[in-house]
Formats: structure tokens, C-alpha cells, sequence
């Protein structure tokens, strides 16, 4: 069986290849970028104004107080007209253009207006200051953003400035999530003895929505192996399938004999974990294959172990895995030797560290308690029991840490 380090180097090998679109420039918010963009123009493309204030001439520098003759005033987007000599100033706007003879800029609040033609400096300046060099910012011909970045507000901001109206991006695998079992009902039906709602297709679906894909949620798939081999003939429409139940070795477990039949490529069936061991992973040409536990905090936490991180290197993001941290144990925390326990916690930073504290569930299935954790507390597989106050490490959640720090700290 292989080791979680392991068995992810094998996925991330065998990801299918980035696909690429060209889409305008609101449209690429959120998505990966798949080229360089490099700077057509310098910025600032000429000297600069910080500060609204009082252009200031080189044998003026370091003179303070001292009276000015204002000869004139510089709106951003204007051309200067006049040439600045010592003891000469011109009024001037933020993003203004400084006119020739300018070395620095006061700003208007370390003046005082003396009359409509005089401003008193009451400040000393140093040269360059409240001030921009051309390029001093970015040369013209530079990378300002590289391939595999992730294409936020800033980064819109960057392409705008460089005028990308239309901008090469990674396009996002389309995704199917399928769960199978004869125990599952849908949401607005009753469970009778030994049904449960479907909450893993939903849960799995709102995992792929916060990766950024677009996911189709199939019917519940009965256990037979005609449902299951007919269901993943119709998902193979999509890029990324998403089954969930029907991995283990269960007399009623199908998916993974169906998988065999259909010749995918399985790299992995069983990993050395918990929870999450039966998790199967494999491709069939261009799909990427996923077989999730049918429990729930199993489903959820093979999915951001496994799933995010190949998600993430499809659309075009080299290092796709949740970030870890190390910080400090609050209570002790037993381990059963053998495989590598992904425990539940709440992880908070308190000003000095990271404090993480273990969360007790009933189990893989008790997806309630689950709810409130914001991290996954590393347990080796070959340690016994972790110390309260030792240190150790918790990979943060990203989709739940935020919430969760904010809960903890005002708890503190």
C-alpha cells in the first residue's frame, strides 16, 4: 500500500495536459494564467507626482522654511509648459507630470499658501521624494506576471495597465459527481431504517465549486453493476469523474470492478491513511478518475488531499497542495500505529504562533463534528501519541480556515 506522499507523486505525474482559452479580460477573473505578460510601456511611462503638492527645484532642496514664486499648476494628464528654475515652484496634482528643473515634490499639507503667486515651504524635502522615476516601477519589455498565476482583482488590475484586453488562460476540467449506494436517498425524501441522504454529492459538488469548476451532479447510482458501468459511460462526457462509494471490497462495492472492466489506468486503490484507505485513483485517455470513500469525512478529506492538489496542476497551478504549517498542540492526541491519521482541528494564529487544537469525532462518518474544523492535524504513522504543548503540524483547509481562525481567536 502506498504512503500519502507517494501515492500523490504518482497522481500528480499522470495529470492530463493544461488546456488553453482565450478569454477577455473580465472573463479571465478567477481563472490561471497560461502565458507571460510582459510590459509594453514603462511605469510610470514619465517623472511623476506622488502627492498633490509644490514641484520643488534641485537648490531648493534641504532650504526650509522658505518662500516660493508659483508659476503655474500641472493636472494629471497635461503636458507641462514651462521649465522650473531655483526659487520657482508649480502647483501639482497626484499622477502629474513634473516639468523640467524638478527634482522633488512637498506636499501641499508641509506648506503654506502666502498669496495666489507665493507658497512657504515649512518642511525640508530630500530629491526624489513624493516622486517617480520613468520605469522605475516596471522597464518596458519585463515579465510582470508568468504562467500559472492565479488571476485575482490585482492581477486584472496589472493585465489592464498593459492593455491585455484578451488574456490566455487554463481552461478548468468540466467535472461529474456521482455517488452510488443503495442506502441513499435524495434531500426532500424521508429516511426510512437504514437510508441517508445523498449530503456527499452535494458536499463533493460544493468542493469543486469552491476549485472554480463548473460540476454536474449525476442521480443516485443503485448498487449493480449495470448501473454503475452505465453511469460511467454517460460521465465520460466529462473531464473529471467523482464517484463516491463503491471502492472498498464489499460483496455491493461495483466501482472498482467496473473501472477494471473499462480498462482505466488505476495508479493507486488503497493508500496508507485514515481516513480515506480505500481511495481509488486512476485515467482513462484524457479522464481523470477518482473513487471516494462513501463516508462522509472520509469523501471530503481525500478530496482536498487528492483531488484539489491534481485539480489545481490540470488548471495550470504548479504547487496545488493545501499549505501546512507547524504549530503547537493544545491536547494530547493517541494514534494507533500504521498509517499516516489526518485528524480533524482548529488551528488559530495567537500573535507568537499557530495553536492548533485536535477536534474528537465519532468517526468517518460523523461529518457534523467534522464541520467545524478548519485544518487536518498530521499524525505520523509510526507515532504512538502526540504531547500536549509539543509541536507539530496541520495542513490548513483553505476553504474553512479563515472562518474558523476568526471563531477561535474571538474565543481567546
Amino acid at each position: 500500500m502506498l504512503t500519502y506522499e507517494k501515492a500523490l507523486k504518482k497522481l500528480l505525474c499522470r495529470v492530463p495536459a493544461t488546456r488553453t482559452a482565450s478569454l477577455s479580460l473580465q472573463e479571465s477573473l478567477g481563472r490561471v494564467l497560461a502565458c507571460s505578460i510582459v510590459a509594453d510601456i514603462a511605469l510610470p511611462p514619465f517623472t511623476k507626482s506622488f502627492v498633490d503638492g509644490y514641484a520643488v527645484h534641485n537648490k531648493d532642496l534641504g532650504r526650509a522654511p522658505t518662500e516660493l514664486a508659483i508659476i503655474g499648476e500641472v493636472a494629471a494628464g497635461s503636458r507641462p509648459q514651462l521649465q522650473l528654475s531655483a526659487g520657482q515652484t508649480v502647483k501639482i496634482m497626484t499622477g502629474a507630470v513634473l516639468p523640467p528643473g524638478a527634482v522633488a515634490v512637498q506636499m501641499v499639507e508641509k506648506t503654506r499658501q502666502v498669496s495666489s503667486s507665493t507658497v512657504e515651504v515649512l518642511e525640508p524635502v530630500r530629491k526624489g521624494e513624493n516622486m517617480a522615476l520613468p520605469g522605475s516601477e516596471v522597464e518596458i519589455g519585463s515579465t510582470v506576471l508568468r504562467p500559472g498565476t492565479l488571476i485575482g482583482p490585482a492581477e486584472v488590475g496589472v493585465l489592464a495597465s498593459f492593455g491585455y484586453e484578451k488574456v490566455e488562460v487554463c481552461v478548468a476540467p468540466t467535472s461529474a459527481v456521482i455517488s452510488t449506494g443503495d442506502e441513499l436517498i435524495e434531500l426532500d425524501q424521508d429516511p426510512q431504517f437504514g437510508q441517508i441522504r445523498n449530503s456527499n454529492a452535494h458536499m463533493l459538488s460544493a468542493q469543486c465549486r469552491d476549485l472554480g469548476l463548473q460540476v454536474t451532479t449525476f442521480p443516485i447510482v443503485p448498487d449493480d453493476p449495470k448501473s454503475t458501468e452505465k453511469v460511467f459511460s454517460e460521465a465520460l462526457s466529462y473531464d473529471l469523474l467523482i464517484f463516491s462509494g463503491g471502492v472498498s471490497v464489499g460483496e455491493h462495492d461495483y466501482v472498482h470492478r467496473i473501472l477494471h472492466e473499462q480498462q482505466v489506468d488505476i495508479f493507486f486503490h488503497k493508500v496508507s491513511i485514515k481516513p480515506g484507505k480505500p481511495i481509488l485513483v486512476g485515467r482513462k485517455d484524457q479522464h481523470l478518475i477518482f473513487g471516494l470513500p462513501g463516508n462522509p469525512v472520509s469523501a471530503l478529506v481525500t478530496f482536498e488531499l487528492f483531488v484539489r492538489p491534481a485539480v489545481r496542476r490540470w488548471m495550470g497551478i504548479e504547487d496545488g497542495q493545501l499549505q501546512q504549517i507547524t504549530g503547537k498542540l493544545l491536547a494530547p492526541v493517541g494514534h494507533r500505529p500504521g498509517r499516516v491519521l489526518f485528524k480533524p482541528a482548529h488551528t488559530f494564529w495567537d500573535g507568537s504562533g499557530f495553536q492548533i487544537r485536535p477536534i474528537e469525532t465519532k468517526g468517518s462518518a460523523d461529518i457534523t463534528r467534522f464541520a467545524t474544523a478548519n485544518s487536518l492535524l498530521i499524525v505520523e504513522q509510526d507515532a504512538t501519541c502526540l504531547q500536549a504543548g509539543e509541536s507539530a503540524r496541520a495542513m490548513l483547509l483553505s476553504a474553512y480556515y479563515e472562518r474558523g481562525d476568526r471563531r477561535e481567536v474571538q474565543s481567546h
